[in-house]
């Protein structure tokens, strides 16, 4: 079939539709504005059980005439579009339709998002983002797929395919479904975060210096943080898809149509989804506290090499300083003697060997003139260099 868009050009979605007669997916494309004269909602043998459509709501949102078509065919709530919705890292939402105080469908919208992380530290956020349309009493169930990408699209349509007839009495049946697949992908990331932190508990550390890979601990740390956060998510999700399928039950919801041990099935199905998850979480903490403790290992690791290295500063400084004082204690010895070698080899003093007698000249005090104020002056700008010129310590 030829693909059509709006008047905006907006992309063309594509429509994947189901009927009992037939074992797989009949496809076709439109765009939003035709649903609303579409035999989506008909009557008779020719009216497809489940409906699955996928659309990009980047481009709907934009669009205010194929907006404004796909919330009325569909009853999507306004709140769906808002922007806290769209920057939302999850949630699950109901609402049941009435047509002159008789309910006519409930509505549902849920939203997960996982990190996967690959053997390279090379990461994907795969998302689902799914509003579902169950109409009563023809059990019809319409799902929008939105901004689905490759394997999530060949995932979504193999998932929903041929379900048994009961299963479609019951509107939270593709959640039974969906939260299989988003166990599978929260058990591949906190795997793939369990890899990583074992890859470097088991690193050889090499001799010498340590040398761990700060950006690497970090960037680890980083995706494990993700992965935590959407698995509590994910568990809140979860649990707000078994209290809505609770309260869908006792409310009696077009109970004629339901078949109890299929909806007690469903339940059990999310039940488990719900435990496996929390599961996942508590390996996902076990994983951050492990790389914790790895990141610590190499600060702790430096900080004992360098602090043998000052150990090892300091006993060299201490033998220097031994040695300095030889060396001071020598000086000390012989500067007395050597400083009256030096007075008494000037020419000041003279010793007359035939008398055997010193003498000593009356102009001796031209020395002391002239070494006195030479050491002053000498001290004097020593002092006042440090200050105008003060040593840089190193910081």
């Amino acid at each position: 079939m030829t693909k059509i868009s709006c008047q905006n050009r907006c992309p063309a979605i594509s429509v994947l539709e189901w009927k009992p007669e037939c074992s797989d997916w009949q496809q076709h494309w439109g765009s939003p504005n035709e649903f609303s004269s579409s035999s989506l909602f008909g009557q008779g043998q020719e009216v497809p059980q489940i409906c699955l459509i996928l659309a990009s709501a980047k481009s709907i949102r934009k669009c205010s005439p194929c907006r404004s078509f796909l919330a009325e065919t569909f009853c999507i709530p306004q709140i769906w579009w808002s922007d806290f919705c769209q920057n939302s890292n999850g949630y699950l939402g109901s609402e049941v339709t009435r047509c002159e105080g008789v309910v006519t469908g409930l509505n549902t919208w849920a939203y997960f998002e996982v990190k996967q992380l690959n053997a390279t530290m090379e990461y994907e956020w795969v998302k689902i983002n799914i509003f579902v349309r169950w109409l009563v009493p023809s059990n019809q169930t319409i799902i929008l797929a939105f901004d689905t990408k490759s394997p999530i699209t060949e995932c979504i349509s193999d998932m929903l395919r041929s379900p048994e007839p009961n299963d479609l009495k019951d509107p939270f049946w593709v959640y039974a479904r969906l939260a299989s697949k988003v166990v599978h992908f929260q058990d591949t990331s906190v795997w793939a975060i369990r890899n990583q932190v074992r890859a470097i508990e088991t690193e050889i550390k090499p001799m010498g210096r340590p040398q761990p890979d700060y950006r690497r601990l970090h960037d680890v740390a980083r995706h494990a943080i993700h992965v935590s956060e959407t698995l509590d998510v994910t568990t809140e999700t979860m649990e707000s898809i078994l209290a809505h399928h609770d309260e869908f039950l006792m409310q009696g919801i077009a109970l004629e149509s339901i078949d109890r041990n299929t909806s007690e099935d469903i339940h059990r199905q999310l039940t488990f989804c719900k435990n496996v998850i929390s599961n996942l979480r508590h390996r996902a903490a076990s994983n951050r506290k492990r790389l914790e403790n790895e990141i610590q290992l190499a600060y702790n690791t430096v900080a004992q090499y360098d602090a043998e290295i000052s150990v090892r500063i300091g006993r060299a400084a201490q033998m220097d300083s031994a040695a300095m004082k030889t060396v001071a204690f020598l000086t000390m010895a012989f500067l007395p003697a050597t400083f009256l070698c030096s007075i008494f080899s000037t020419s000041f003093f003279d010793y007359n060997a035939d008398a055997n007698s010193w003498t000593m000249s009356s102009k001796i005090w031209i020395y002391w003139a002239f070494a006195i104020p030479t050491t002053l002056g000498t001290f004097t700008l020593w002092y006042f260099w440090r200050k105008v010129f003060p040593p840089r310590f190193i910081e």
